[in-house]
This record gives C-alpha cells, sequence and structure tokens, in this order.
C-alpha cells in the first residue's frame, strides 16, 4: 500500500536540471535488484520529484540499465547490471542527487507574504481582510434584514 508517509519518507530528491530518467530491465537474474528498485523506490522518487518524467522499459536493452536526460541534452548511463536495489539508490543518488544548497533552496518558503500580516489572498497570510478582528464583515457571511425577515414569512404562510 502506498501511503503519504511511505512516499514522503524517500530520500532522494534528485538535481533540477533532470527532466526524465528512464529504466531499462530485463527478465533475467542480473535485473532482479533493479526489478527491487522498480517496486520499492521509484514510488518514493516520483512522488518526491513530480516534475520529472520517469519511463520503465522491459526487455528493451540487453542488460539493466538507467539513463538520466537531463535539461542542457546531457545523458547519463547508470550501469546496474547485477547491483542490488540499495546499491542502485545509492548510485542514482550520487550521479542525479540534488546538493545541499539545492536541497536548502527547495525548502525556502515559495511564498513568503505568508508572513507578513498585510497580505490577503490566496498566498496571503489570509484570504480575506473581514477576518481579522475589527473589520467589517464581508457581505456574503452577512444575512441583511430585510431578506430574513422576508424568508420568515415565506415559511410561516406556507
Amino acid at each position: 500500500m502506498r501511503t503519504i508517509e511511505y512516499l514522503s519518507a524517500g530520500r532522494l530528491t534528485l538535481k533540477k536540471s533532470i527532466k526524465t530518467m528512464t529504466v531499462s530491465f530485463t527478465g533475467e537474474r542480473t535485473s532482479a535488484g533493479l526489478r527491487n528498485f522498480l517496486l520499492r523506490d521509484i514510488p518514493q522518487i516520483q512522488y518526491k520529484n513530480p516534475l520529472v518524467q520517469i519511463m520503465t522499459f522491459r526487455n528493451a536493452t540487453e542488460y539493466p540499465q538507467i539513463k538520466l536526460y537531463f535539461d542542457d541534452g546531457q545523458k547519463i548511463l547508470i550501469d546496474v547490471d547485477g547491483k542490488n536495489a540499495d546499491d542502485i539508490l545509492n548510485l542514482v543518488e550520487l550521479v542525479g542527487g540534488a546538493t545541499e544548497s539545492e536541497l536548502q533552496k527547495l525548502k525556502e518558503e515559495k511564498f513568503p507574504g505568508n508572513k507578513n500580516p498585510a497580505n490577503f489572498g490566496r498566498y496571503g497570510n489570509c484570504f480575506c481582510i473581514c477576518e481579522k478582528p475589527g473589520q467589517v464583515p464581508c457581505s456574503s457571511k452577512v444575512v441583511r434584514k430585510g431578506l430574513k425577515e422576508f424568508h420568515n414569512k415565506k415559511r410561516v404562510e406556507q
């Protein structure tokens, strides 16, 4: 079962310049580690890197391999023939993993306006000024006196 806790527990965040990752495996025993990597680690990598396209190919190559495609056209081939899933994860992290400085940039708050109480709207501190104490409430949240009496009279007559 793929829960949010399981998916977010993945440790691999790829570099921002990686656009596509292809995984080619075979039915032979030498790609058993890559098949385990596909089942165990690829869902976590996909969850942590939603902008990276991950494609899997079965029996497309003679030996199991992973290719990383960068946005500048560079390709890196990782030979994973006979390796287990942990070794493959370490190799992919070594070649395509984000550095500490890249991870810090990702962790920075995307909308710094959330901290300023003067900012309103979707990315502000709150959506509307009427949510602040001492402000006039929105007309959508206030029932006007005339309308309330009109609806009450209608109910009594029925």
